[in-house]
């Protein structure tokens, strides 16, 4: 059963085996992105709460936009991250410059 659920999942939520797989990633996104609106609103409708559709809405915008920020953060961090120098282990914010003339 628990394959099956796994399978199940894939085959609709992973781009890298459902239909979507064969069209860029921008047109995926725009596809899932439409169809996860229209399964918010058959849910919404089949459990009568059309009254509450706009807390749902909300909920979900705020839910996506969530994903989409940390998902930005994560890759401008991962482009820095490969421009900067390799051989350091902290990144340019963390590096400690002693300046004696400075100091004293």
């Amino acid at each position: 059963m628990r394959e099956f659920l796994t399978t199940s999942w894939s085959l609709v939520m992973d781009n890298r085996f459902n239909p979507l797989r064969h069209l860029d990633l921008a047109s995926q996104h725009y596809f899932m992105q439409v169809l996860a609106w229209m399964w918010s609103m058959v849910f919404s409708l089949s459990f009568l709460s059309i009254f509450h559709f706009h807390l749902l809405w909300f909920g979900h915008l705020l839910l996506v936009a969530g994903v989409f920020i940390t998902v930005a953060v994560f890759s401008k961090a991962e482009a820095t991250a490969k421009t900067q120098e390799s051989g350091s282990e902290l990144s340019h914010g963390s590096v400690c410059v002693w300046q004696l003339d400075r100091e004293a």
